[in-house]
């Protein structure tokens, strides 16, 4: 199935998060950091996902490459134009007829009206189906499997910028990272429901990011270095990003090999790379 893409904001109520099946978060303004869950189709999209928040280039950029329908919920300035200019497949939420998305009105009044865009897997099938959107794909970005590669680290920090550190924590038992609000020993990252957001691999991806105008800033995307944390282990990784794909390879450009499962990845600038740590 054609993975679908859905921006959300940082440290706010979410609901359904959880059961994305890749993460990407990267600065967007001021510090501030935004998710975008990317699901491999709207039959796996639960029935209550959101806030969906509006489009920025980032995000875009990266729902090309990986193929997706993007749901977004209006959009900064230079976001709208990177949609326009991709002519990638998208779905406003400000301009909908009302039958596929909607507020929650307990977010409206606790978080403000811009928190409170919901939408629902069922309901993004029926809109992709009307719109006659393409729901397959041939894009494949990882090997999967055990590559037997890497240091033993069984954590990682993330600088991701001078106001926003996010954190990662593996468990053997379960395979899986689970992810923290913050520094090494801070709180996990949960959902509304209180379910943590976990995955089995952990992908930094370092980049030069720049200033869109005085408000928003972008990145390059295309090419640069990382680190990807998988099974307990870290090893550096190489990406390169064009509007056909995206492709991960190992430091000495053979394929890279992640574990089965869900992958976070976060875009960090490259200058931040010296405070980003394994432990």
């Amino acid at each position: 199935e054609r993975s679908r893409g859905l921006g959300d904001v940082y440290k706010r109520q979410q609901y359904g998060l959880d059961k994305a099946d890749l993460f990407f978060e990267t600065e967007t303004e001021g510090g501030i950091t935004r998710i975008m869950a990317v699901f491999a189709s709207a039959d796996r999209v639960p029935a209550q996902l959101g806030p969906v928040r509006s489009a920025r280039s980032p995000f875009v950029l990266m729902a090309q490459s990986l193929d997706l329908v993007y749901s977004h919920a209006g959009g900064s300035t230079a976001g709208l134009n990177t949609i326009r200019s991709t002519d990638i497949a998208a779905i406003n939420a400000l301009a909908y007829d009302g039958s596929t998305f909607w507020r929650d009105s307990g977010l409206v009044s606790s978080k403000g009206l811009e928190y409170s865009m919901m939408v629902s897997g069922k309901n993004l099938s029926s809109r992709m189906a009307s719109m006659n959107f393409r729901t397959t794909s041939d894009r494949k970005f990882f090997t999967f499997g055990k590559s037997g590669k890497g240091s033993a680290a069984n954590s990682i920090q993330v600088y991701m910028t001078g106001a926003q550190t996010v954190s990662f924590v593996y468990d053997a038992a379960s395979g899986l990272y689970t992810k923290q609000n913050g520094k090494l020993g801070s709180a996990p990252h949960k959902t509304a429901d209180g379910t943590p957001i976990t995955a089995s691999n952990v992908l930094v991806m370092f980049d030069s990011k720049y200033s869109e105008n005085k408000e928003t800033i972008s990145f390059r995307l295309s090419s640069g270095n990382g680190l990807l944390c998988s099974g307990g282990t870290v090893r550096n990784i190489r990406w390169s990003r064009s509007a056909s794909g995206l492709q991960f390879t190992e430091e000495d450009g053979s394929p890279m090999t992640v574990a089965t499962g869900k992958t976070y990845i976060c875009l960090v600038d490259k200058s931040y790379a010296g405070n980003t740590f394994t432990k």
